[in-house]
């Protein structure tokens, strides 16, 4: 069943027969795994596939507030009270980015908040595209598949991967800018994000932070290889 598990997460999306033969067991016994999973909400159906549950992602956001961004939390709130800005952290999820931790600066009285939980797809906003820019290129070009204008997806990620930032305005929520940086780990994956996000009329301040934020980014990135050591 683990087995199982282990291919609908990282191999989806597959049908009961692929699973089987990829699992080495009869197709029977895969047949009646697989429905105790969608069962208990481990796995979903998606017609004649299977792909990861609702489950998963809760123990995913579980699991997210006793790691990464638990260690990192601090980072953020020193962050924030040095930019007076609010600092949101993001971790993919399938294809959309969600948010897992921020620091909520009060040294202005318009300012951005997030409730922590709310998703976006990984194409749109600095978060998400911190995070796509850096992704198997399986994945980059799937999201390109289904872009409305692939083209200027493909520009945006290329920037960002050139850069280090991703940059956003009246994207996901009029009124709101971003800058955003990926969180890299040692093993080379990039499952988190970290942004900067400000009203539009300060906008034009954002970019004299980058070096804060990237200051931030090589903190954090730090914790994170220690807490692997």
């Amino acid at each position: 069943m683990l087995n199982l598990l282990e291919l609908v997460t990282f191999d989806c999306p597959r049908t009961t027969a692929q699973l089987a033969e990829a699992a080495a067991i009869n197709r029977t016994v895969a047949h009646r795994l697989l429905n105790t999973l969608n069962e208990r909400g481990y796995v979903s159906r998606d017609g004649k596939v299977f792909i990861p549950g609702p489950m998963l992602r809760r123990m995913a956001l579980v699991a997210d507030q006793c790691g990464i961004p638990l260690i990192a939390r601090p980072v953020l709130a020193q962050l924030s009270a040095e930019l007076g800005e609010s600092i949101v952290m993001h971790r993919i999820d399938g294809d959309d980015a969600v948010v897992v931790e921020q620091a909520i600066s009060e040294a202005e009285v318009v300012r951005v908040q997030h409730r922590e939980g709310a998703r976006h797809p990984l194409p749109m906003g600095a978060s998400g595209r911190a995070l796509l820019a850096f992704q198997p290129e399986a994945v980059i070009k799937r999201h390109l598949g289904r872009a409305e204008d692939p083209v200027e997806l493909g520009r945006l990620l290329a920037a960002t991967r050139e850069s280090g930032i991703a940059r956003s305005k009246n994207e996901l929520q009029r009124g709101v800018a971003g800058l955003a940086v990926p969180l890299h780990e040692p093993a080379g994956i990039v499952r988190y994000s970290l942004a900067v996000l400000a009203p539009t009329q300060r906008s034009a301040g954002l970019d004299t932070k980058v070096g804060k934020l990237v200051e931030a980014q090589r903190t954090v990135e730090a914790l994170i290889a220690d807490k692997g050591r």
